[in-house]
């Protein structure tokens, strides 16, 4: 498990302090807590949220404090795991109108599109993405916000979700070829090979589930095409992310498709490349600001969570070698990355697990 690490003052303006989250399944999370054996109203204080924040699906808390919570709450239980146990209790009900849009859609292709397309309908501080490559086709979760305190538990959490969004999509005995994990591997893997069916590759570069591109095409049983028409309009009419969170989301979705150019993002924003610059003029900033934003954050998140090469991460980052992404990181930092890493890795820490927490791993 790892503590956050803080980074210097001038990187600040990396953050994206506004971003929501729909709670969805996270009303489960504080029973989940107090089963651990640890006080979720307690917890729930220290990150800042109040003491009903996870009472409603329909609400929308802190995308930042939700990371604080459920680091703590990982911490203090002493659950490696936990993000597992949130994950395997989602449905694609608790998604709400994005759940509706992807039961609905009439293949698990178009699913997994609309799950992608609409996702800020449900967090607007991360990314789901499908990256399709031939035979092949990776779905999977980003973060978009530099200082998320548990990306390692969040991403456990997404991909147990998704594994089951997938089952109820395409049967029970669905199974995806390889699990991609952006952090290193635990010290027991029981619990993710029970849940996945097959051992994670750690230490990956992305967070996704990767499966056989023929089950794209596969129906999906009982999609209804008028729920989904209802759907849809109440889709296209809910408000979409500020301009910055839509153009870290669209930088983060090109860095996962090995393309970070300007007219890149620009296109995929629908909009000309001299109306995205003069759009981030008006919010005080710039494109290349952007792009390093981005950059830093998933470096930090590569650098702190996962044992991946620098010459691994500076290639997710698009750099061509790794020397100009040292260089560009000890100006954003401050310090070299293996200095970095070395400070994250002194602050990492094993939890002892309680005996509510070996209970649960003994029987996932």
């Amino acid at each position: 498990m790892l503590q956050v690490i803080e980074v210097p003052s001038q990187s600040r303006w990396f953050a994206n302090e506004s971003a929501s989250q729909r709670v969805g399944n996270f009303v489960e999370v504080p029973a989940l807590v107090r089963q651990l054996g640890a006080d979720p109203a307690e917890i729930l204080r220290d990150a800042g949220l109040a003491p009903d924040a996870l009472h409603f699906a329909d609400h929308r808390v802190s995308y930042a404090s939700l990371g604080r919570f459920l680091r703590r709450a990982a911490d203090i239980t002493g659950c490696a795991h936990l993000g597992l146990l949130v994950g395997r209790m989602w449905k694609l009900s608790d998604l709400g109108l994005v759940g509706e849009l992807v039961r609905n859609s009439p293949t698990v292709g178009a699913a997994l599109r609309a799950l992608t397309r609409y996702h800020h309908c449900s967090s607007d501080g991360s990314l789901a993405f499908l990256i399709e490559r031939g035979s092949v086709v990776d779905v999977g979760y980003a973060n978009c916000q530099l200082d998320f305190e548990a990306p390692d538990v969040m991403y456990d959490t997404m991909l147990a979700a998704a594994i089951n969004f997938l089952r109820e999509l395409c049967g029970p005995g669905w199974t995806p070829s390889e699990v991609l994990l952006p952090h290193a591997r635990p010290f027991d893997v029981t619990p993710y090979r029970n849940l996945f069916k097959v051992l994670p590759s750690f230490n990956s570069e992305i967070c996704a589930l990767r499966f056989p591109a023929y089950w794209m095409m596969r129906s999906v049983e009982g999609a209804d095409p008028e729920r989904l028409r209802i759907a849809q309009e109440q889709a296209e009419h809910a408000t979409p992310p500020k301009l910055l969170q839509q153009v870290h989301r669209a930088v983060r979705a090109m860095l996962l498709q090995q393309h970070h150019a300007g007219d890149d993002v620009a296109r995929m924003l629908a909009m000309h490349r001299r109306t995205l610059n003069r759009r981030l003029k008006a919010e005080g900033t710039t494109f290349q600001r952007v792009l390093d934003g981005v950059r830093f954050s998933v470096a930090c998140e590569l650098l702190s969570m996962s044992e991946i090469s620098l010459d691994d991460v500076a290639a997710t980052l698009g750099y061509a070698a790794v020397s100009p992404f040292m260089r560009a990181f000890a100006r954003w930092a401050g310090t070299t990355p293996g200095s970095w890493r070395r400070r994250a890795v002194a602050r990492r820490y094993r939890p002892k697990y309680s005996r509510a927490g070996w209970k649960e791993v003994l029987a996932f």
